[in-house]
């Protein structure tokens, strides 16, 4: 909640776009949500940032009024989306799943949407003249039935559709599952563009998709939240601020792999492949010199700055690559 001085003196009241509080939802056996707190301001992107199973879509579920949670809420704008029905027109939400249908065209999927969601047609044609030229949808939106569309061509009608409401608000979940880096780039242009007007919530595994999209990353993990902010500032955050990869020629003897083990505390191995967390640069040298008078044969070594894939690994315990 934001609170500034109007021009007549009078106090002004901005609520946050979304406030999620303590919320709780299972599934059976499953908790699917731990006591989620989080607030998303107004004009701002945030990335859910998780595998599958770690709470993500359930949480954008709530947030879009399709779930009600067990315990805690979400508002949005202040009110409970899942309850009160008046809000439900500020949100728009793109689930993983398409539900678009296959033998109307992406414009007349976008009208029938609109028409659902109490928008005229003045409005509706209105609200897609200003998408076509943000999400470049074009004449295959207005002409060929969604079965012929590629998989980025599905993904910006799928958005086109959550927004025919024009609402305050857009939910994606898992925007770039599937595209090609160059379709997945048009996408993210595109969405950087709704960032002038809108908040966004997009949920996502790829670490591309938070670096380049996410004013703040949220870290999820079997239901919780285990790290929040910019991409920068979790890296400055992190324990280890470098990251040594190795990869070796050979199965390594049991000293090689005894001395590759005692130079860092964090040591993850796959195959002949290692990585070792250090804060000291001068391991890299080190371990080459060392390894060199064992003989070793390398095919890479190399010394670089954590990335946001390591931060998650050492957040989380898990690889997310």
């Amino acid at each position: 909640m934001f609170i500034s001085s109007g021009a007549l003196g009078l106090l002004v009241v901005e609520l946050d776009a979304i406030v999620c509080e303590e919320v709780r939802k299972r599934f059976g056996e499953v908790e699917a949500l731990r006591g989620v707190s989080h607030t998303v301001p107004k004009g701002e992107i945030h990335v859910l940032l998780g595998p599958n199973g770690s709470g993500k879509s359930t949480l954008m579920k709530i947030a879009a009024g399709v779930l009600y949670p067990d315990g805690g809420r979400v508002l949005v704008y202040g009110k409970e989306p899942y309850r009160d029905f008046s809000v439900k027109g500020m949100i728009g939400y793109a689930p993983q799943e398409y539900t678009l249908y296959e033998m109307l065209t992406g414009l007349e999927n976008y009208m029938f949407y609109a028409g659902l969601e109490g928008v005229s047609k003045r409005e509706a044609l209105e609200q897609y003249g200003r998408l076509r030229e943000t999400l470049e949808l074009g004449e295959w939106f207005e002409k060929r039935k969604v079965k012929t569309y590629s998989g980025g061509m599905a993904r910006k009608a799928s958005i086109a559709v959550a927004l025919a409401s024009d609402p305050e608000v857009l939910i994606l979940d898992e925007p770039t599952t599937g595209l090609d880096p160059d379709a997945r780039r048009k996408l993210w242009d595109a969405l950087l563009k709704l960032k002038r007007e809108k908040t966004l919530i997009v949920a996502t595994h790829i670490f591309e998709d938070a670096e380049v999209l996410a004013d703040k990353v949220v870290i999820m993990h079997r239901g919780e939240i285990k790290a929040v902010g910019e991409v920068d500032e979790l890296k400055r955050k992190a324990e280890y601020s470098f990251a040594v990869d190795l990869e070796l020629m050979e199965e390594p003897s049991r000293e090689v792999e005894q001395l590759i083990h005692s130079s860092s505390e964090i040591v993850v191995r796959t195959g002949f492949t290692y990585r070792l967390y250090t804060n000291d640069p001068s391991l890299m040298p080190e371990l080459k010199e060392k390894l060199a008078e064992l003989g070793v044969r390398l095919l890479k070594l190399e010394l670089r700055h954590i990335s946001l894939a390591d931060v998650y690994f050492m957040v989380t315990g898990v690889r997310l690559e």
